[in-house]
């Protein structure tokens, strides 16, 4: 990594590093002070001079390409050279080549183009998308999701893919945004699982890791986002967590982070924000919070 720590040490002394996003944290604050950067060679030397005969050409492999991003095509500019007679017979062959190709992967091609959709306007990291693509890839190779039903397939993934980026983001808002069934999308993620081996080694996510998404919806100051991560770490220590939903704790967390600084959101408010979850639910997980933090707040 090019990124030197020591810049971030007068921002902050304890500082967490979190490779699988790029982000320099600091752990008293919880907040992003930097992002990493790396701009050297992503491959390994074993021999002396190795590295000197690779060459940064080509695009990288991806699974979310039909043909890994490895398909060469006939390029309109080398055709435009050819005298006329042979520039037919390449413009026929390009076609040839690009029907055969078609033919052969539609399904794996329509899938995936649908999940790069998706991910876009769901605004996730390329690592979801990778993630993603390797499970709808399993899904088309075993004749499953014909029709609208890749996009059950699809939400599933993607939710999936988000557990084990440890990126939080709930099922319900993806299946929301993607327009599908509840019921035919918990299917295919059953399924999923099955052609996972039965298992997917994705942990629980934790309050603290909704705390951004919080702070953004509901458009809280950095005085609440702080106490927030405070909270946050607080309720990690007692038995409270068990049997809860970590999203419902965490918006309590906010309800109440937002009334002792002075920028009180309503219940309602905050579960209609994310639809996942009731007012009854913030209500329920505040009244946990007050009891075993001993916090007093005046509403």
């Amino acid at each position: 990594m090019s990124t030197n720590l020591d810049n971030y040490r007068h921002q902050c002394s304890d500082i967490i590093v979190d490779h699988e996003r790029g982000e320099i944290i600091c752990k008293s604050t919880g907040e992003v002070i930097g992002s990493l950067l790396d701009s050297g060679p992503e491959w390994r030397e074993f021999l002396d001079g190795e590295g000197k005969a690779r060459s940064r050409v080509g695009s990288p492999l991806t699974k979310s390409m039909h043909d890994y991003g490895i398909s060469t095509t006939i390029s309109e500019r080398d055709i435009r050279r050819l005298k006329y007679s042979q520039r037919m017979k390449m413009y026929n062959l390009r076609r040839r080549m690009a029907s055969t190709r078609m033919r052969k992967s539609k399904r794996m091609i329509d899938a995936l183009t649908i999940l790069r959709q998706e991910v876009s306007r769901l605004q996730l990291p390329q690592l979801v998308l990778e993630n993603a693509a390797m499970l709808i890839r399993k899904v088309v190779e075993n004749g499953l999701g014909r029709g609208e039903k890749i996009k059950s397939y699809i939400a599933a993934a993607i939710y999936i893919s988000c557990r084990l980026s440890k990126i939080p983001k709930s099922f319900a808002s993806i299946i929301s945004a993607l327009e599908v069934e509840e019921e035919s999308a918990r299917y295919a993620y059953r399924k999923l699982v099955e052609l996972s081996g039965g298992k997917i080694n994705a942990r629980v996510y934790k309050p603290i890791e909704y705390v951004p998404t919080f702070v953004k919806k509901l458009n809280l100051g950095p005085g609440s986002e702080k106490l927030m991560y405070r909270l946050s770490k607080a309720v990690e220590k007692t038995p409270m967590l068990q049997g809860k939903s970590p999203i419902a704790v965490a918006a309590a967390i906010a309800y109440v982070s937002s009334a002792i600084m002075g920028e009180k959101r309503n219940q309602r408010d905050i579960a209609s924000a994310f639809g996942t979850f009731t007012d009854v639910a913030v209500r329920n997980r505040y009244r946990d919070i007050v009891d075993n933090l001993y916090i007093e707040v005046m509403l």
